[in-house]
């Protein structure tokens, strides 16, 4: 298993981290357990901060947009966040799949740039409830 899916904030952000190798089924299970941890949130809208920058070799784009496609989006998502691609070609590859799919994603250097975003966009979350990821 190369990823993890936790709350960054309970039932309001998650945080996806994903390393080295991910193959396909790594890529799926990740968003079923995203999936899963947003049907248990009480929340109308679930953020994702999905952190790639430790990814060695990504998923093959069309298979990333099969099991996309596949998993389906939650009718509760709210931004999708990517920080730390490091890939012209995965950023805009992303960006591509979301607009297919009607995500709200973008793409951030940072965390920090991330929450700046998150913060912007919607004041209802409750920063003071940080569960910080682990290292």
């Amino acid at each position: 298993m190369s990823y993890s899916a936790s709350w960054y904030i309970k039932d309001e952000i998650i945080y996806t981290h994903y390393w080295g190798v991910t193959t396909p089924e790594d890529l799926r299970k990740c968003l079923l357990e995203t999936k899963a941890l947003m049907d248990s949130s009480p929340c109308s809208i679930i953020h994702v901060i999905c952190d790639v920058g430790d990814v060695v070799v990504p998923v093959p784009f069309k298979d990333s947009m099969q099991i996309v496609r596949e998993v389906g989006p939650h009718e509760r998502a709210g931004w999708n966040l990517n920080i730390r691609e490091k890939s012209t070609l995965v950023k805009m590859g992303a960006a591509l799949g979301s607009s297919i799919f009607k995500l709200r994603f973008r793409a951030f250097s940072t965390l920090e740039q991330a929450i700046a975003h998150l913060k912007f966009f919607d004041s209802a979350i409750s920063w003071d409830k940080v569960i910080k990821p682990a290292a």
